[in-house]
């Protein structure tokens, strides 16, 4: 009977043995990855928060910076084309005056 339960055993120890063992390991690992998850990265992920919330922000900005632009460079080019206006005025009431110079 002796052999039967060797073919059972392995390192000296029944295979129910390692099956404890390796429970042990196995929930042993699983607490030591959530304790790891929380503690070392529980922090990042407010840091990753704040940090999109900051990109959410600049990307706000950027998209009002670039609405203000466009609608100074309306403004420009109507201010640039009065110019050219009184440009123009100001060459005819030359010519009148002066007679052409």
């Amino acid at each position: 009977m002796k052999e039967g339960v060797r073919l059972h055993m392995l390192f000296g120890l029944s295979w129910g043995e390692w099956a404890s063992i390796t429970t042990i390991i196995v929930f042993m690992a699983g607490v030591v990855s959530l304790l790891f998850k929380y503690i070392v990265f529980g922090s990042f992920q407010d840091d990753i928060k704040d940090l999109n919330r900051n990109f959410k922000t600049l990307n706000d900005n950027l998209r009002e910076i670039r609405i203000s632009i466009t609608e100074l460079d309306k403004r420009l080019n109507e201010h640039d084309r009065r110019l050219d206006r009184h440009h123009e005025r100001i060459k005819d009431l030359q010519n009148k005056i002066w007679g052409g110079n």
